[in-house]
């Protein structure tokens, strides 16, 4: 009866293999010609007498090193970026201030003072135009800030 490897003695042979084919990278590798005339690539040097090409792979690193900064480089940059937040927050802050302000004195400024009602023929009265004068700024500065707001916001 034959007897096949288990699934974990598998994996830990091609594990291994895999792991001792690495280093191969790193090597010299030489690039000839056959008797044939075909060009061949090996890790073993052609037969004597034969012409060939020494190829050393390039193990030198490429790209960005992702490693290349030190410790206080990173500090530095969590720091600007906190200092960007807190400076954020603070313009949302002052601009969420400025706005409860102008609502507020929006508000206070909508109660009728005297003079600000004309009679009307029938007995009744309505806003004249000092109040809408001393409303139209105030409701201009409130949209002003809303505004004003979003956009602290929005940064």
């Amino acid at each position: 009866m034959t007897r096949f490897p288990t699934f974990p003695t598998v994996i830990f042979a091609f594990a291994a293999a895999l792991c001792l084919a690495l280093p191969a990278g790193a090597q010299t590798m030489y690039k000839y010609l056959d008797a044939n005339g075909k060009t061949v690539y090996s890790d073993h040097a052609p037969p004597a007498g034969t012409k060939f090409e020494t190829i050393r792979a390039n193990t030198q690193p490429t790209g960005v090193d992702l490693h290349a900064g030190s410790a206080q480089d990173a500090a530095a940059m969590a720091n600007e970026r906190h200092a960007k937040e807190a400076s954020r927050d603070q313009r949302v802050s002052d601009a969420q201030q400025e706005y409860d302000r102008a609502v507020a004195a929006l508000e206070a400024a909508k109660q009728p003072q005297e003079g600000d009602r004309t009679e009307n023929k029938n007995g009744s009265s309505r806003l004249n135009e000092s109040y809408l004068d001393r409303i139209a700024p105030l409701e201009k500065k409130v949209e002003e800030m809303r505004q004003k707001l979003e956009e602290a916001q929005r940064s």
